[in-house]
């Protein structure tokens, strides 16, 4: 049996989920200034339900970003500390495709797009093909402005139609006008712990998981760093 937590703080929503070999434990709400009070709450609420102890996991997983750097470092830096106090390995989510995923369940939309919507005039860009449930970047996840977005979406999915999520077509509504006719809008815009987790069970029967240090947050930003913790002082 396959036991994997996961956690994410990456955007405004912040959840946990518990997976066990197919069946999760989850629990989520909507806080952008809450994620270091509620996370250890959440972990320690998916733990009783499901009567086990960091100890008797697998792996721990988290979703590292993108999104805001403050939820993107608390997301990490939680989830190594579990996995290092458990000595576990760790399995880093990339949020957007998460968000695809969830968003594939809901429409079975043989291509997702996921925008986050990234501030400062842009966008966390992710763009996906599913030829099972796992979804596969078309094109590399970047962060660029609107327009270029829609540049990319269209170079890449021609006018193929597509499932939309993400709080990147609320805020640029160019996004969504732009592909009118071939676009449905997913119920939800923010990533979950259950899709992470489920993406990260994929990644362990595959390759297992990592040294907790070596999962580093994704910005796509070029100016953001973070150093490993044998290179900080």
């Amino acid at each position: 049996m396959t036991r994997i937590l996961a956690i994410d703080a990456a955007t405004e929503g912040c959840s946990v989920a518990l997976y066990q070999d197919g069946a999760i434990e989850s629990v989520r709400s909507v806080s952008p200034q809450g994620h270091t009070r509620l996370l250890l709450p959440y972990i320690d609420d998916v733990l009783k339900k499901t009567n086990l102890r960091l100890q008797d996991l697998d792996a721990v997983a988290c979703g590292r970003g993108p999104g805001s750097f403050t939820g993107v470092r608390i997301s990490v830096s939680m989830a190594q500390a579990l996995a290092f106090g458990a000595e576990k390995p760790l399995i880093g989510i990339v949020d957007l495709r998460a968000m695809a995923m969830r968003a594939h369940k809901e429409t079975e939309s043989e291509y997702v797009v996921a925008a986050i919507d990234a501030r400062m005039g842009e966008v966390y860009l992710g763009i996906y093909a599913f030829s099972g449930k796992v979804p596969e970047p078309v094109v590399p996840e970047s962060v660029v402005p609107p327009e270029k977005a829609v540049e990319l979406v269209r170079d890449a999915l021609g006018g193929k139609s597509f499932t939309a999520t993400g709080t990147g077509f609320g805020a640029y509504p160019l996004l969504a006008d732009s592909f009118d006719g071939c676009i449905t809008r997913a119920s939800e815009n923010l990533p979950d712990a259950v899709e992470i987790a489920e993406l990260a069970a994929v990644s362990f029967a595959e390759n297992g998981g990592e040294e907790p240090e070596n999962v580093l947050p994704v910005y796509l930003r070029d100016n953001v760093s973070w150093k490993k913790v044998s290179e900080q002082h």
